[in-house]
């Protein structure tokens, strides 16, 4: 927030400013500082690094934030998972961002319907820091449309039979586990008929059949296309009940929209930051540029919708905390395409304000104007979840007592109200 944020309480302001802190002075640092910063946006990055990082985030509970202690989880709230991605994009990249939230969404939904083995022997590593996360969603054929769904799974004795194909898969290179849905009955399309599963990253049939990790931004992860030829998975490694995973996957992903955006909206305010820094310092014709009404007035938009972008991702996160993960589909949405729409504009309007310097690896803004580009599909593009923001808005909007017998006969009654339009011409004696 660039003013004064009523949303939060105090421990929760604190908790977000302890979290910069802590990712600033204890885990981006050494090895991860920012020499690994520019090895990842050079995607020279290592397993050994993502082993590192995912060891001290573990450390500090950055991990399953939610997920309660009783559970050997940090036992946070929803709103402190979105303040820690934000956290995470400002002091770090999206990609760091990116690892910690698989575990946020995935680690909850293996809290909720994991069966005892798939905690003991993955949730409760995961949250420890002991795993890196990969969440294979997209097909080449489907990607927004998770119902159609080409990769199957066949139940043979006691395993399953996997197979299909699996693209644009981030952390497919190093992922020790993949999280992922496969057709188990029913016909293409169909919501029932789906199953999630944990498979392990050594499981053989696995195949990384083409590098995609030459994004224009948000590189580092070891991205790939994936084949799954007759991989045999153990029958306690499906996540609840068979053919039931849809209602999993959307609540899921009413997470995952929160903490996309949060934590693009955290690199965002990071680039403002630089370029308020920068424009209040250079110079033109003997005058900071910060004081020409072409810059300063882009900064104050800049500012005024980044705290708007975020009490609208604060106000989702706690109906999630008060109302349970499927809460708030609506609000969830308008945060989602509302923030990252808005992390994208505020890093291209950082570049234009700078300048061609701000063009160059001098300053982290190129970089974050390319990674944050990415938010606006990731997780659900703006263009869906406008979609989902009109479908419940609709709802909401409609009015039992607008008479629609009315409308394009506003001369005889105006449909809206019960009075006579006042448009209607008053006979005249003339």
């Amino acid at each position: 927030m660039i003013g004064k944020d009523t949303t939060l309480s105090d421990g929760e302001q604190q908790y977000l400013s302890d979290a910069i802190d802590t990712l600033e002075n204890e885990i981006l640092v050494g090895r991860l500082g920012s020499d690994h910063f520019e090895d990842l946006d050079n995607n020279e990055e290592s397993r050994g690094d993502w082993a590192e990082y995912m060891r001290r985030m573990g450390e500090h509970d950055f991990l399953g934030i939610a997920i309660p202690e009783s559970e050997d989880g940090p036992g946070g709230t929803f709103v402190e998972t979105v303040l820690a991605e934000q956290s995470i994009g400002y002091a770090g990249t999206i990609v760091h961002a990116c690892q910690a939230s698989l575990t946020q969404h995935i680690g909850h939904t293996l809290y909720n319907h994991g069966n005892e083995h798939l905690r003991e022997a993955y949730l409760e590593p995961m949250l420890d820091g002991e795993l890196i996360v990969s969440q294979a969603y997209t097909e080449p054929s489907s990607g927004t449309d998770l119902a159609r769904v080409d990769t199957t799974a066949e139940k043979v004795g006691d395993e399953w039979i996997l197979d299909g194909q699996k693209r644009f898969i981030d952390f497919a290179k190093y992922g020790d586990l993949y999280f992922l849905p496969a057709r188990t009955s029913g016909e293409d399309g169909d919501r029932e008929g789906i199953s999630l599963f944990v498979i392990d990253g050594d499981a053989d049939g696995i195949q990384l059949v083409d590098d995609q990790s030459d994004w224009h931004g948000f590189r580092g992860t070891g991205a790939a296309w994936m084949t799954f030829d007759n991989v045999h998975v153990p029958e306690e490694n499906i996540v609840g009940e068979e053919g039931s995973a849809w209602p999993y996957m959307t609540n899921e992903l009413n997470l995952e929209h929160l903490t996309v955006a949060r934590y693009c909206l955290g690199a965002s305010q990071k680039a403002l930051e630089v370029a308020a820094d920068y424009t209040s310092n250079r110079e033109v014709n003997e005058r900071p540029i910060s004081e020409y009404q072409g810059v300063n007035h882009k900064v104050a938009e800049m500012a005024t919708k980044l705290d708007a972008a975020y009490l609208l991702n604060t106000r989702a996160a706690r109906m999630l905390d008060e109302d349970g993960i499927s809460a708030g589909r609506m609000e969830g949405a308008m945060a989602k395409w509302y923030g990252n729409d808005l992390a994208h504009e505020i890093a291209d309007t950082c570049i234009q304000i700078m300048g061609g310097i701000a063009t160059t690896d001098k300053y982290p803004i190129e970089r974050t104007q390319r990674d944050v580009r990415a938010g606006r599909f990731l997780g659900g593009a703006s263009e869906v979840m406008k979609s989902v923001v009109q479908h419940y808005a609709y709802k909401v909007l409609a009015s039992d007592d607008f008479n629609s017998d009315y409308v394009g006969n506003e001369l005889d009654e105006v449909p809206w109200s019960d009075e006579d339009p006042p448009s209607k011409l008053a006979p005249t004696d003339n």
